[in-house]
């Protein structure tokens, strides 16, 4: 017997949703400390408050099924960010959503290195302190 299924993939829309958030971030750390000359640490800037581990958190699907349907999706690159991250063994830990959690986090972070001083070049900047 073929059944056929139709499978919602909502990874990259996730991965885009967790970078728009971390754009917003990056504007509201300039804003709020304008005498920023340079990208500031997407670590130890931006995250400070843990305000990027919120953001990925936020963005790691909750429901059973959508975790089933990224893992059937994205099983290599999930395994692999999941290694990647040097967390352990087992990348289905915690219903598999460690894995995507750390597969969201290496996007934003890889965006962020490729592409974030080019948008943190055109926010707005304030006048410098003296």
């Amino acid at each position: 017997m073929k059944r056929t299924i139709e499978i919602e993939d909502t990874l990259e829309e996730r991965v885009a949703n967790a970078i728009e958030s971390v754009q917003d971030e990056l504007k509201s750390y300039v804003e709020q400390n304008p005498e920023t000359e340079e990208l500031p640490c997407l670590n130890n800037d931006l995250d400070y408050s843990g305000a990027i581990h919120e953001i990925v958190d936020g963005s790691v699907p909750i429901y059973t099924y959508e975790i089933e349907t990224t893992w059937f999706l994205h099983a290599r690159e999930l395994e692999s960010a999941y290694e990647n991250a040097g967390l352990g063994d087992n990348p289905r830990e915690n219903n598999g959503m460690s894995a995507i959690y750390c597969y969201i986090m290496e996007q934003v972070q890889e965006w962020y290195h490729k592409h974030g001083e080019e948008y943190f070049e055109k926010l707005p900047k304030g006048k410098k302190k003296k």
